[in-house]
């Protein structure tokens, strides 16, 4: 790889993490702002939040099949550009937002925008070859773990002071991301790989039933609709879980994500790089993934004293060596000119999972937690999003299976 494909790798990582701290700030203080503005408990506070992110990934689903056409017809860098400029805006509109309505607005402006990571998946598509796919893409994923470090910690550090200096410093780093991609990122899309833009393309349920339809894509594709749900518990209740069985404030439950965040840039930045990781068999790699996933979900959910958190963080994050496995084992059956189409559909998944996992989990949150009822079980989501990463094992082996055995797939 020469030199010119390393600084624009290198480039990538960077706005990945910028994109992704500015994100995650704002998460250790969402009880608190959900309770200031809305008055509620911490359960009926989750609820609401699950609203929140579903609003998110409701224009995300709508968008994102759009934003990867467009990216495999016009190129990656414009798309990027425009994403942070919409994230820049969405964050001084939570910034300033001063009713559940318009923090509703602010997130569905926020879905747009979410076009940032699978673009960048598709540039790195462009720029890597079969064999450095999936290093590349761990990329991806140590750039999410840094920022999950970053983003948390600050964003606790903030939140103590004031609950919305976190969005102010989130547009911050959306706007010096812009600055920094629109004076040094190149084009990463080889004019002989553009596609002419197909208006039928703009139906964002279109590509991905299609994508269904296909038989040796159709299970895989719903394995990782359904891990993706369990994976979403993480977010989707981790700050009011912890709010409400420890106590914690934003400090504290700043410093736990970021150091779920630390063990993930750990994992998908040096271990997945590894030749014993490399030389190993993806099937083995992604049910090694799930069953241990399994076991950490369901450790969460039964612990009820603080330090076994971090405790079981260190487990919890290996397992997210199954993403960029799985990202780069599909990448590998698709053909060149639709990675960003692949992409688009991929986060239209995730989107989707986006809507309906934090709907689920904080309802099971708020059941676990109801104080008129029999059981007290607050770790309920947990338990239930280990139970969906156990149903998946045999049928993604089955899936993928299949997959190794046939050839390149043009997705239309």
């Amino acid at each position: 790889m020469n030199k010119s494909k390393h600084r624009a790798i290198g480039f990538i990582f960077t706005t990945v993490v910028l994109d992704i701290s500015g994100l995650m700030v704002i998460f250790p203080i969402m009880p608190d702002i959900l309770q200031y503005v809305g008055k509620f408990s911490v359960s009926d506070a989750a609820i609401w939040g699950g609203f929140l992110y579903a609003s998110y990934a409701m224009t995300q689903f709508l968008f994102s099949p759009i934003i990867g056409n467009l990216s495999d017809s016009i190129g990656r860098r414009p798309i990027i550009l425009i994403s942070l400029f919409f994230m820049f805006l969405d964050y001084l509109i939570l910034g300033f937002a001063t009713s559940l309505f318009i923090f509703i607005v602010g997130r569905m402006i926020g879905g747009i925008a979410g076009g940032t990571v699978p673009t960048a998946m598709a540039y790195l598509a462009d720029v890597s070859n079969s064999e450095d796919k999936a290093k590349n893409f761990g990329l991806i994923g140590a750039a999410f773990g840094i920022g999950f470090v970053v983003g948390p910690f600050i964003g606790g550090i903030l939140g103590e002071l004031n609950f919305r200096l976190p969005f102010f410093f989130s547009a911050a780093l959306s706007l010096v991301t812009f600055l920094l991609c629109y004076f040094f990122l190149p084009e990463s899309l080889d004019k002989t790989n553009k596609r002419g833009f197909r208006y039928y393309d703009l139906n964002p349920f279109k590509a991905i039933f299609r994508a269904f339809l296909i038989k040796d894509l159709r299970v895989f594709f719903s394995c990782i609709l359904i891990i993706s749900i369990a994976h979403w518990v993480y977010p989707s209740v981790w700050s009011f879980w912890s709010k409400e069985v420890f106590g914690w404030g934003p400090g504290l439950i700043g410093i736990s994500l970021a150091c779920y965040g630390l063990g993930v840039a750990f994992v998908q930045g040096i271990i997945i790089r590894m030749n014993f990781i490399k030389k190993s068999n993806p099937l083995n790699i992604v049910i090694f993934s799930l069953i241990l996933g399994s076991l950490t979900l369901f450790g969460f959910g039964s612990i009820k004293t603080a330090w076994l958190v971090f405790a079981l963080i260190p487990i919890a994050v290996l397992t997210e060596l199954m993403n960029p496995t799985l990202d780069s084992f599909i990448s590998n059956k698709v053909s060149d000119d639709t990675q960003g189409l692949l992409q688009g559909i991929l986060s239209s998944i995730n989107a989707i999972t986006i809507i309906i996992s934090p709907l689920i989990m904080t309802f099971l949150f708020k059941l676990g937690t109801l104080p008129q009822q029999k059981y007290y079980i607050p770790g309920l989501p947990f338990y239930f999003a280990a139970l969906l990463l156990l149903l998946c094992i045999f049928p993604i082996l089955k899936a993928m299976n299949s997959l190794k055995s046939t050839k390149k797939r043009e997705i239309k």
